[in-house]
């Protein structure tokens, strides 16, 4: 049986982590902290990039979660941008509580409409700790006490501590083992071969003549991989498009 979550050493943890044979089973062993700990859920989520696009645009954050309400998830896709714990995320290092973020005056109406959809789930508070992984990628790990826990406070009081230790050891073993790649992440935008390879000669200061005579295809052609490119990366030109993309690594 796992040591208790206030007890267990990093090693112990770091030993438990790279024992697992996947993410999937890593995020069990994640929410078996979480209810060890007083918690009701747990989510964890990861980007491999800098979440915040050259034109400030936010990549979408997917939750990867445990124990969590059925049909959540439903309408939470108007919220994966704009979602005010992960914005809150890049204030500080330490740490986030919910109740504090909901305390912001700043919170825009979206922002506090996705508050009340989590709140309307029993879902209104929880603790989250961000890690901003070097290369500029992004990793976050929320523990949750939802509207059947009668002691939040102490589970609060006794949590913030070791919830911190925990996401770091935590994303670091993963991170070892290579499970990244296994960590769902939001669908923000898929280019075609032939989109990218445009893009990645237009990167190198072609012009769309001068793509069309290397690709050996008509100047329309590659004029509308291009336009396609552009409007699936949501940018306004073509400079913009190409920012996007080599900021996703997709060229």
């Amino acid at each position: 049986m796992l040591a208790s979550a206030f007890q267990i050493t990093n090693t112990e943890l770091r030993d438990r982590v790279m024992a697992v044979d996947d993410f999937q089973q890593a995020l069990n062993l994640l929410a078996e902290l979480a209810t060890d700990m007083g918690f009701t859920q747990a989510l964890y989520g990861y980007i491999p990039v800098a979440p915040k696009l050259p034109n400030g645009d936010w990549i979408p954050l997917k939750l990867n979660v445990r124990n969590f309400p059925k049909d959540w998830e439903d309408g939470w896709q108007e919220f994966m941008k704009i979602d005010p714990y992960y914005r809150a995320c890049f204030e500080g290092t330490l740490p986030i509580e919910w109740n504090e973020v909901r305390k912001d005056p700043n919170l825009t109406k979206t922002q506090l409409k996705a508050c009340d959809y989590l709140s309307d789930f029993g879902l209104s508070r929880g603790i989250t700790v961000p890690v901003h992984l070097p290369f500029r990628g992004f990793a976050v790990m929320s523990f949750i006490a939802d509207s059947s826990r009668q002691n939040w406070e102490e589970v609060r009081a006794r949590s913030r501590e070791p919830l911190f230790r925990v996401m770091h050891v935590f994303t670091k073993a993963i991170l070892d083992c290579g499970y990244e790649n296994q960590i769902e992440t939001a669908k923000f935008v898929h280019l075609t071969p032939r989109e990218k390879e445009c893009l990645t000669w237009a990167s190198a200061g072609k012009t769309s003549s001068e793509i069309a005579q290397i690709l050996n295809r008509s100047v329309e052609t590659v004029r509308l991989h291009i336009k396609n490119s552009i409007a699936k990366l949501d940018a306004t030109n073509r400079s913009q498009a190409i920012a996007n993309a080599i900021h996703l690594g997709l060229i």
